[in-house]
């Protein structure tokens, strides 16, 4: 199959699985998020080749004084996408490795990004590979997850929807010209 409509399809499909409140179709989410972003050839910077697009990913950021380690949690949610957060948020526009790199969980003072929290869903929780021994950092994203909900939802795997929102909002340059292509 060729990048472009790889490419394509894949954000379609991150478009519908990001609405969805089922926990499966968002451990789907993180696979498409994963094979677009992360993976060693990921599919944007193969779509990305004659465009040469400079991606620009509007986050929202957290208030106050970094957390250290008598913060037990503090999570964007849905506050990492600005257009969905309370209005006055603080936000700032990144590249895609400053959105992959993007702070988005503290638990005891140690920050998980938008990267970890990907990996997590796809490679331990599900979404690709599911692990009963998973690694430190991922069983502390899980045990997170386990034990906060928001709108029945696991915590960690929910925030892959504003992640997906963001993501979507920040390839809408690429998406567009390879729309427009023949």
């Amino acid at each position: 199959m060729h990048e472009t409509f790889l490419f394509l399809e894949r954000c379609r499909q991150v478009d519908a699985l990001m609405k969805s409140q089922k926990e499966i179709d968002l451990l789907d989410l993180s696979a498409r998020l994963r094979q677009l972003l992360l993976d060693g050839n990921a599919l944007v910077h193969q779509a990305n080749q004659n465009y040469r697009i400079k991606f620009v990913f509007r986050v929202g950021e957290f208030r106050g004084p970094p957390p250290d380690e008598h913060d037990v949690i503090l999570s964007l949610e849905d506050g990492l996408d600005p257009d969905t957060r309370r209005p006055g948020g603080l936000a700032k526009e990144v590249n895609l490795d400053g959105f992959l790199a993007h702070k988005v969980l503290y638990l005891r003072g140690k920050a998980y990004s938008v990267r970890d929290i990907i990996k997590h869903a796809s490679d331990a929780a599900g979404g690709v590979h599911r692990s009963d021994n998973p690694s430190e950092q991922h069983k502390k994203i899980a045990d997170y997850s386990s034990g906060f909900g928001i709108g029945g939802l696991p915590a960690a795997i929910r925030q892959l929807q504003a992640i997906g929102r963001v993501t979507l909002k920040g390839l809408a340059p690429l998406i567009e010209a390879l729309q427009r292509r023949p």
